[in-house]
């Protein structure tokens, strides 16, 4: 079998597992620009708002923070850890920013839900969905065309080319991987504690970890509309988790799991990770591949943090 035909099967197999558990991708026929709003400098950074702005006309906008340590010439291109995040205070906080800062690299940074929302009522809603009603994608795939667009700012801003790390926690977590495996410019892909329809394969499940119709149930907003049917989520689990984790190669791609969250499925998330793992050592790229573990429950840590912006600071030296 050629290269060429191995990859035109690899890409099918993703095809029908993002068709299948995400619904499918959000279009992203449309242009995105960037406008600076404020920009302020404190003691320690230069921090900027930037409006990303989707359309001509515009139909869709959100606030993009970005904080460039003061080591950084404002006028040269820049390094920067992306989150979408913003949403959750206790994820992005004062000591999230001092660890990306003290690595002296940029951390943007965005609230996911002003493009897709997720409520407890567990229903699509949200400005995208507004813009197109009838679709098969979840949120999931909301999330993660957000964080390609924003992407797509971050390189008209300033940020260079392959050294842009992404980091998603959780959900976003889920979101990231998607968003890393259909969009090239994202060189380092951190998804913490991502579990089901993330980094866990589906495969393996270890005690307590959550199910994918539990998933489904509890959260069906999030999936594709199909995703509920059995048929589809056999076809999920067969193909299994770790197709998307390896469509993101030879990029790098580190996989943050604390042990004792039973819930995002650790036992699953270690086989996920070693066969990626062997993936890339068969093609000679074992280096681009990390896996950081801790106990202390789901929520990231400073730890989390401070080893994303060391990857992405190491970015420059590849």
């Amino acid at each position: 079998m050629t290269t060429q035909t191995t990859n035109a099967s690899n890409s099918a197999i993703l095809g029908d597992y993002v068709e299948a558990l995400f619904g499918g991708l959000v279009p992203d026929s449309d242009g995105v620009s960037a406008q600076l709003t404020h920009s302020l400098r404190t003691a320690t950074c230069q921090l900027q708002t930037w409006q990303i702005q989707i359309g001509r006309p515009c139909w869709l906008r959100w606030s993009l923070w970005l904080e460039r340590p003061l080591n950084h010439e404002l006028t040269e291109t820049f390094s920067c850890l992306l989150s979408p995040d913003a949403c959750w205070p206790h994820c992005i906080n004062d000591e999230a920013r001092q660890q990306v800062r003290a690595s002296g690299v940029a951390l943007a940074y965005f609230n996911r839900l002003e493009i897709a929302h997720d409520g407890p009522d567990r229903q699509r809603s949200g400005p995208i969905f507004e813009h197109w009603p009838h679709t098969r994608w979840g949120a999931i795939s909301a999330w993660a065309w957000a964080i390609q667009r924003s992407v797509d700012a971050l390189l008209q801003i300033g940020c260079k080319p392959g050294q842009l790390g992404l980091i998603g926690h959780s959900r976003s977590g889920k979101a990231a991987l998607l968003a890393a495996a259909t969009h090239p410019g994202i060189a380092l892909t951190v998804a913490h504690n991502s579990g089901t329809a993330g980094a866990a394969s589906f495969k393996v499940q270890g005690a307590g970890a959550e199910s994918l119709n539990a998933l489904q149930m509890a959260f069906p907003h999030w999936l594709g509309s199909q995703a509920c049917l059995p048929e589809v989520q056999q076809r999920i689990q067969a193909i299994d988790s770790v197709v998307l984790l390896q469509a993101i190669f030879p990029r790098q791609v580190c996989i943050m799991q604390a042990l004792d969250d039973a819930w995002s499925n650790p036992v699953g998330t270690r086989m996920t990770f070693d066969n990626l793992q062997a993936h890339y050592a068969a093609h000679g790229m074992a280096r681009n591949v990390h896996w950081r573990e801790r106990t202390g429950g789901h929520a990231m840590t400073p730890q989390a943090w401070q080893q994303a912006a060391g990857l992405v600071a190491q970015l420059s030296g590849d």
